[in-house]
Parts: structure tokens; sequence; C-alpha cells
């Protein structure tokens, strides 16, 4: 009679819950490498920021501000102003991604001799994101894009 670990059946049996184990840890792993940022530990502090949000809306609708951006094939981004044009040499335009935080990235746009704001990316822009135009911590303005749409008009949303 052949030993018990030369047999088929013992092996078969003990890799049942093996394999359940290597699925739980990798089960893990998936969990914790994916976790979910839109889920915010501290609302309080959330709540502050979008008052300060608020203000900075309405900072940029008392001076009058709103933009429109056009993108370019070569990655190129042109802004330019409405009516009112900040005097700040340059502004940040952060890039928000709606689901994967970690996608999101701003760029410095330099202002041109004839106002308008000018940029150049290394970064795709498919899909769908979140944009903010901010001088510093004086102004914002916000907006959304998504593929296919070139141009898009950044205003103050005040309520």
């Amino acid at each position: 009679m052949e030993p018990w670990y030369k047999q088929f059946w013992p092996w078969f049996i003990i890799s049942l819950p093996a394999s359940a184990v290597v699925a739980g840890i990798i089960t893990v792993f998936i969990a914790f490498d994916g976790a979910d940022s839109l889920v915010v530990d501290d609302y309080y502090k959330s709540g502050l920021a979008i008052n300060g949000q608020f203000q900075l809306q309405r900072n940029a609708a008392n001076s009058g501000y709103s933009a429109i951006l056009k993108r370019m094939p070569d990655n190129r981004l042109f802004l330019k102003f409405d009516n009112a044009t900040p005097a700040a040499e340059s502004l940040t335009l952060k890039w928000i991604h709606p689901a994967d935080s970690k996608k999101d990235f701003s760029l410095i746009m330099k202002k041109q001799t004839d106002g308008s704001y000018q940029t150049r990316s290394a970064q795709s822009f498919s899909g769908r994101w979140y944009l903010r135009l901010s001088e510093k911590d004086r102004w914002l303005l916000k907006s959304e894009i998504s593929t296919g749409k070139d141009t898009v008009h950044l205003t103050p949303k005040v309520n």
C-alpha cells in the first residue's frame, strides 16, 4: 500500500482550503490597494473646506471673473477671460478625476502679452474631469470637461 502523501485524494482535499486561504490573501491585497478615495474620514474638516471654496467663488463673482479654456490637439491650453482679467502672472489649473484621485494633476498657466494665459501639458485628457482655476487662495472658477469637448466655460458657481 502507498503512503498517503503519494495518493491523489488527500492532496485534492488539502488543496481546497489552501486555495481559499490564497484567495483570501489576494482579496485583502486588492481591497487595500484599491481603497475608495472618495470616502472622507473627517466630515467636519471637509465641510470647512467647502465653505472656503464658496468664499473663493464669491470672490471671483465679485471681481467679475469668468473664462473660456480651449484645448488644442497638441495638448496646449489657452485661457481667455471674458470681462475682468486678473493681474496675476500665473494661475493654477487643477484637473480632478471624478473617480481616481491618483490621476489628479495641476498645471501652471502663464500670462501672455495679450492678457491670455497658456500652458502645455504632457498629460492625456481622455474621459471626464473637473476643472478648478484659481489664483493662489484669492478666487476660484469651476467647470467640467470631457472627451470630445475642446472648449469649456469656467465660471464661479455661487449659490
